[in-house]
């Protein structure tokens, strides 16, 4: 990724800041979605009965995203996989018929992979951009790259978070026959991921007596899942497709400086992939100028998601914008923002706390009009502020506002659609409200 600075008519390219008038810019792309240590993507193959049955609400419930790799001739439940979709969760082709690649001719590979792409689609509605092999065995390169933009294999460790191959990315194999049994180890592979910045990519295929292949129990992934729900500012808990389209485009993103003045930064960010296929946010972020009390992101004159957050002792704009999406300014704002601090639990602290055990969905009102949310909850005098957090459901945040003197929130939702699902979550030092919303 490349950074670039405009000052004085001159251009260029540098590793840290640019001086421009009285004040040092400098522009950071995040390696991961919203600055978080690592992407995991959980992958299901075969559509084993209990994908649906059990894996699908714990999913729902913690707000996670699933890929679920289709075989298109042994799919029975298009309207379901429809559904899901509508929801966040990704259908991606599995082949038609899952045949080992290694033993069938050219033209049979391509039916398979040209195929099932076509199915998918169909029957889903949307584009159908990723792939993973039978049998882990990689078809002709140049037939997948023709059809997907990445595929997934199962070398059996972490990916970096840019691949040696898109066409093979790295997974781990869940269950009785894998490297992961329990819940210890999906949380040592979280932790591993987190060191290394990587994307884990896990391969799961039976759950619980479905029938499926190396099937793990129901109760060790749920486990995982509420492992992750309290350390989303840690783990980016996404689809294999969205990571995909997030590393390609970071590393091929450039940012320029376009101007800076007392109260306003102008940037551009563009790539050379086509913006069709390549529209994913990416996360910037840059020091937050010594008298700027807030601010106000804006591209292509529609505001996005930012947050003022303090990292270690830095306070940083971080907001999002999409590659060749248009000018981003950043315009100073006069009303006061306590900078946000991610709270992560320790490691070693396997269970949510009870006030998130307990918490009262019903006491969180959601009521929306038009583009309007107005959220409320119980008052707690014991709470200095409220943080009111909205993702999608592919775990990208939407709005993060910090509320005091208050229980209430009303904010316009941008860029709103119709049948997606939103997660909402107030909570305090000592209390915490969750609910989902489809609107």
């Amino acid at each position: 990724m490349k950074v670039q600075g405009v000052f004085a008519s001159a251009i260029m390219i540098i590793g840290i800041n640019v001086p421009i008038i009285s004040q040092n810019v400098s522009v950071e792309v995040a390696k991961w979605y919203g600055f978080k240590d690592a992407a995991i993507c959980y992958t299901f193959d075969d559509g084993c009965s209990n994908q649906f049955l059990k894996a699908r609400p714990m999913f729902d419930s913690a707000g996670f995203p699933m890929t679920l790799f289709t075989v298109t001739n042994w799919a029975s439940n298009w309207s379901v996989l429809k559904a899901m979709a509508e929801n966040g969760h990704e259908i991606a082709s599995h082949s038609v018929s899952h045949p080992n690649f290694g033993q069938i001719n050219i033209e049979n590979q391509d039916i398979e992979l040209s195929k099932s792409k076509a199915i998918i689609e169909q029957k889903i509605g949307r584009p159908c951009l990723t792939h993973a092999y039978p049998y882990c065995v990689k078809s002709n390169d140049s037939l997948v790259k023709v059809n997907y933009l990445s595929a997934r294999g199962c070398q059996g460790y972490i990916e970096k978070a840019t691949p040696a191959d898109y066409y093979n990315i790295s997974s781990i194999i869940v269950g009785n026959l894998g490297a992961v049994k329990t819940y210890s180890d999906f949380k040592n592979y979280f932790k591993q991921a987190a060191v290394q910045k990587g994307w884990l990519v896990f391969l799961i295929h039976g759950i619980d007596n479905d029938g499926g292949y190396s099937p793990i129990p129901s109760s060790e992934l749920q486990k995982s899942l509420l492992y992750l729900e309290p350390r989303t500012a840690k783990y980016w808990v996404t689809t294999f497709k969205a990571a995909t389209l997030y590393s390609k485009e970071r590393d091929a993103a450039q940012v320029t400086l376009i101007s800076a003045s007392d109260d306003q930064i102008e940037l551009s960010i563009v790539d050379t992939l086509p913006d069709s296929l390549y529209n994913q946010s990416l996360t910037l972020r840059c020091i937050l100028p010594q008298n700027w009390p807030s601010v106000v992101v804006k591209q292509n004159e529609q505001t996005v998601f930012s947050r003022i957050v303090k990292r270690d002792t830095s306070i940083f704009i971080e907001f999002d914008a999409v590659p060749d999406g248009g000018l981003v300014v950043l315009k100073k704002d006069n009303t006061p923002v306590v900078p946000e601090v991610d709270s992560i639990p320790p490691d070693e602290q396997d269970n949510l706390p009870s006030s998130i055990e307990n918490s009262d969905i019903e006491s969180l009102k959601v009521i929306a009009k038009k583009n309007k949310l107005t959220i409320s909850w119980p008052a707690n005098a014991n709470a200095r502020f409220w943080q009111v957090t909205i993702a999608d459901s592919l775990g990208r945040i939407i709005i993060s506002k910090n509320v005091y003197s208050s229980n209430a929130f009303t904010v316009d939702l941008p860029h709103r659609k119709k049948g997606v699902m939103y997660f909402i979550q107030v909570k305090s030092s000592a209390k915490v409200y969750q609910t989902k919303l489809v609107l």
